[in-house]
């Protein structure tokens, strides 16, 4: 007997929409767009009301001051923006979380184009106060190792300026889907561009300008959230075998991880990189198709329990069908995929992971702190360059009970809550941090676990 599937509303994603909100500000179109969808003010996430806050000069009074949380991508993308559309002197800050997260490359590339910019307390980090903007557009180069959003950043504020706008992407081995989101979406407003791989190096000239663009972003391009989406994957794991679980919204992808920028049937296809989780998500034992209203997904039928044998981390290296995978496109795919691989007991090589770092936590550490409890252990293999992780599930157990310590991180603790169909005595430091990207979790999670 086939079990009707459970459908789960997600949230729009914040990655796209953070980049579409400065891009209508920089087209002088915000208000109308927001009044065209009014559901992105009456349901946006915590991050999105921020970001729509700074745009429309919501809670000024004197000196304009943004308050940002935690939320890296709404204060990098907005920090660029205030410097290039400058009006007046503001300041700029967050938490403990954001304050103690670098936003010196984009500092240092805005202040070498002409605006003054300086740190309010530690140097390199918010808060920051911007004294001068930019009068126009200069060449700059800017690195993307720490963050693809400082590229991000300063691609969507170049077509405010006049004439061809020459930007150079370093260090962008991590996070290039989201890059190319920026490019995708800056295409979609009619905002020319041309790429080219050079070495190690993305070359991009951007030829448009926002003033001379007519195209309003249309409805389509508010997609669900496939970040949001991975943490009912590893959830699956523990419902009945023959469940199914459809997301609404999400689009399918055919071109991931592909810096062309030739834009063909764009409304077909998700511009998210994380929707390589249809892929990565046959890793754990999960087939994906596309539905009318989004994605489905189900266990194979074929999927095998897996064996547990301890095994030291050499033994787990030298094991011939052990899976090796990069991860550096996918940082937020992360966490739901290694307590996915957790329930599993499935050891895997891990790469690409180092940027977790960096996150509203050192994610690395919420990740190793955690799953300790489950027997399995998260070690680096290697030095730090190399960026080799072996994930050890071979000693995995389940607890009677087990207190997550989320360290305020929204992605840790709906990660962790997979975990509750095989531990019912699951808690959590803190349960509201999700509301950073998805207000309405754990309301929909308990579509799953029938409570």
């Amino acid at each position: 007997m086939t079990m009707l599937a459970i459908q789960i509303e997600l949230p729009l994603s914040k990655s796209l929409l953070n980049r579409a909100m400065i891009a209508m500000a920089g087209q002088g179109n915000l208000k109308t767009w927001l009044e065209k969808n009014s559901h992105i003010v009456a349901n946006g996430c915590r991050d999105t009301q921020l970001l729509i806050n700074a745009l429309t000069g919501i809670n000024q009074s004197g000196l304009p001051s943004y308050y940002f949380q935690d939320a890296g991508t709404p204060c990098r993308l907005f920090t660029a923006f205030a410097a290039a559309n400058f009006t007046a002197p503001c300041e700029i800050a967050g938490n403990d979380s954001l304050n103690s997260r670098s936003i010196e490359p984009l500092v240092t590339a805005l202040n070498s184009m002409g605006s003054d910019i300086r740190y309010s307390d530690r140097a390199g980090f918010t808060p920051i106060s911007i004294k001068g903007g930019i009068k126009e557009w200069s060449d700059v180069r800017i690195s993307a190792a720490v963050s693809s959003q400082f590229a991000s950043a300063l691609l969507l504020i170049a077509p405010l300026f006049k004439g061809n706008k020459n930007l150079i992407i370093t260090d962008s081995s991590h996070s290039q889907a989201y890059i190319k989101m920026t490019i995708d979406l800056m295409n979609r407003m009619g905002i020319e561009t041309v790429s080219a791989a050079v070495g190690a190096e993305i070359h991009i000239t951007i030829k448009g300008e926002y003033q001379s663009s007519n195209k309003i972003l249309p409805a389509d391009i508010l997609e669900s959230d496939w970040s949001s989406a991975a943490f009912f994957y590893p959830l699956l794991l523990g419902m009945p075998k023959n469940a199914t679980i459809e997301l609404l919204g999400l689009k399918m992808d055919n071109s991931l991880g592909n810096l062309d920028l030739e834009i063909t049937d764009l409304n077909k296809h998700s511009s998210q990189g994380d929707a390589a989780l249809y892929t990565l998500g046959t890793h754990l034992g999960i087939e994906t198709r596309e539905t009318d209203s989004g994605i489905l997904i189900s266990r194979y039928p074929t999927t095998i329990d897996i064996p547990l044998h301890f095994s030291e981390d050499e033994e787990i290296l030298k094991q011939d069908n052990i899976l090796h995978i990069n991860l550096k496109n996918n940082p937020d795919l992360v966490p739901a995929l290694v307590v996915g691989w957790c329930i599993m007991g499935k050891s895997v090589i891990i790469s690409g992971m180092h940027n977790l770092r960096f996150k509203e936590c050192d994610r690395i550490s919420a990740l190793q702190e955690n799953i300790k409890y489950l027997g399995c252990t998260l070690t680096m293999s290697g030095s730090e360059a190399e960026d080799h992780w072996i994930l050890n599930c071979s000693g995995r157990f389940f607890p009677a009970q087990l207190h997550v310590y989320t360290q305020s991180d929204h992605r840790i603790a709906m990660a962790f809550s997979a975990l509750k169909p095989w531990i019912p005595a699951l808690s959590f430091t803190d349960t509201a941090c999700v509301e950073k990207s998805f207000p309405q979790f754990w309301e929909q999670l308990k579509k799953c676990t029938f409570e």
